[in-house]
């Protein structure tokens, strides 16, 4: 088959299946808070309870064509229902035009990871919670996958893979540990929860000690800009809860589109600025003059 084809086939197919997930990730935003089973029932109406068919559960192509509200009952459907299908379908297209080609069990693991990030934000954003299946849980995927694809933090062995994800892992822990801790500190209350912590040590076990220089500082940046915003948009006062995990979700994603190269040309500039600053010099009119 003509490589150009193909490329455009799988894209296609990663487009498709990043909306299907998109779609699964909706029931798992609903019903996971709400501990029941993303399994069964099959997919219904919130509103009325109607069983929904599968012409009218079709990723993307439903909502717009129901006009936002549902066959059954006319009742409304958020359309941020749309907007997850939509994105996930875009995301996975994007990993695997980034990664498919060179690494292709890379992609497949990024987009597992991406679900987890996203359906972990998501449920955060609703209920301020991040529940430990995809903190604690996301550090064990992220050990299992770097242990079977070490490659993903840039080793050859099972066990090196294993071992720096363990010491991402830690290093993401321990460093919004040690933030929350000085922010309780300072504000005399408890300035992060637990679960925003245990969040970035999963972050840590599948992208790497050194995604969490990049990950913490953007994910303050864009959330107090954010957090501002909402608080003057709203009228609110100073001290108004604002979920951090889809902040940090945010940013994990952006580290795998442009974060990596950012921050590893950025220690490379500064690891080349301190040779030069250490070596000897050779500039010859600075160098004595034989005797």
């Amino acid at each position: 088959m003509d490589p150009i084809l193909l490329r455009v086939l799988e894209s296609i197919a990663a487009f498709v299946v990043g909306a299907c997930v998109g779609s699964f990730l909706n029931v798992c935003v609903y019903r996971i808070p709400l501990n029941r089973s993303i399994v069964t029932p099959r997919s219904h109406c919130s509103a009325c309870g109607a069983p929904i068919p599968w012409y009218h559960n079709i990723p993307i192509v439903s909502w717009p064509l129901l006009r936002g509200k549902a066959a059954c009952c006319g009742t409304r459907i958020d359309l941020r229902y749309w907007l997850v299908e939509t994105g996930m379908a875009f995301l996975f297209l994007a990993l695997w035009l980034k990664y498919g080609e060179v690494d292709p069990v890379a992609a497949v693991i990024y987009a597992i990871m991406i679900s987890g990030l996203t359906t972990a934000c998501l449920i955060d954003l609703d209920h301020y919670i991040i529940p430990d299946r995809f903190s604690l849980g996301g550090c064990v995927a992220g050990f299992v996958a770097c242990a079977i694809h070490p490659s993903l933090m840039d080793r050859t062995t099972p066990l090196q893979g294993f071992s720096w994800s363990l010491a991402g892992a830690m290093a993401g822990a321990l460093t919004l540990l040690g933030i929350a801790w000085l922010g309780t500190l300072v504000f005399r209350k408890e300035a992060m929860g637990m679960g925003d912590v245990k969040f970035v040590a999963a972050m840590g076990s599948f992208l790497g000690g050194t995604s969490i220089t990049w990950i913490l500082p953007l994910s303050a940046m864009v959330g107090s800009v954010l957090g501002l915003a909402l608080i003057f948009w709203q009228r609110g006062a100073w001290g108004t809860r604002i979920p951090y995990g889809p902040f940090l979700g945010l940013a994990a994603v952006l580290w795998l589109f442009g974060g990596h190269d950012i921050t590893f040309a950025y220690w490379q500039n500064v690891a080349h600025m301190w040779n030069m600053a250490t070596s000897p010099m050779t500039d010859p009119h600075m160098i004595p003059p034989p005797r």
